[in-house]
């Protein structure tokens, strides 16, 4: 399971914090001739700045102000219409009331839950502002599936292969981008960090052991993918490499030394 946050970088308001299952993460290779599993796990649980983001706060309240400005408008309408038309006078009067009860659920709405719905009110649309998101492990599975996505596009449309070998090793420690028992909300702080909580917590359920790798040789639109597996009997372990209908022993340094891999297969210890 994965869990989600989007922050606010102007008001700080941050929206609850979404849960989500996963049957793989898909992590994008570094641009770098060498990268590890780690750093690929690093790029994707950062976090993100985006810039077209509306938040539900900063709506609500431009909705309060431009509702205020409207009850503002109609009072000093009906001030001139004293001696006027008793009728739009009157109208300019429920037209305030109601505009006086809106106002009050916006304001609390704001208060205590901007996600509240709010049937009836036309919410105002400001300029879009700056928020960060982020995605963290927040419950690590009993089969941790990673996919290697090697794409690159090109300023020309086309796409391409990143060839970078990237190193594995037996284990694997997800802790680092797990969620612990503390959960921040500031736009600029991961959701949860390793300050927050014990080593022991931090590391349950985190350790895994390398059990497949698919790799793929070729270019971006060709190639040719086999797949290295490793069968456990007790304490022993022996690695296969599988080729079409070709299945033959390997030690792991081979596995460990593929570089090339697509997908990556972990067993949780």
């Amino acid at each position: 399971m994965a869990a989600s946050r989007t922050a606010c970088v102007r008001c700080g308001y941050t929206e609850a914090i979404r849960h989500s299952t996963f049957d793989n993460l898909s992590l994008t290779v570094p641009r770098t001739p060498v990268a590890t599993v780690e750093e690929c796990l690093a790029q994707y649980t950062a976090i993100d700045r985006l810039d077209d983001f509306k938040c539900r706060s900063c709506t609500i309240a431009a909705t309060i102000a431009q509702t205020k400005r409207d009850i503002a408008a109609c009072e000093s309408a009906m001030a001139r219409e004293r001696d006027g038309s008793a009728r739009r006078a009157r109208r300019l009067g429920d037209t305030a009331a109601r505009l006086r009860e809106q106002l009050g659920e916006l304001e609390a709405a704001l208060a205590s839950n901007p996600e509240a719905e709010l049937r009836g009110i036309r919410l105002a649309s400001p300029a879009p502002g700056v928020s960060t998101r982020q995605t963290m492990i927040a419950r690590p599975p009993r089969i941790l599936v990673l996919h290697l996505s090697r794409s690159i596009y090109l300023p020309t449309g086309g796409t391409a292969k990143n060839p970078a070998h990237v190193q594995l090793q037996p284990l694997l420690d997800v802790s680092p981008f797990a969620t612990t028992g503390h959960i921040s909300t500031s736009a600029s702080a991961p959701i949860s960090g390793a300050a927050h909580a014990g080593e022991k917590a931090r590391r349950r359920n985190c350790l895994f052991r390398l059990s497949a790798v698919v790799v793929h040789s070729g270019a971006h639109d060709s190639g040719h993918f086999c797949a290295y597996r490793c069968v456990r009997t007790g304490d022993a372990e022996q690695w296969f490499l599988v080729s079409d209908i070709r299945a033959v022993p390997v030690p792991l340094e081979a596995v460990l030394d593929a570089g090339n891999g697509y997908l990556l297969f972990y067993e949780r210890i």
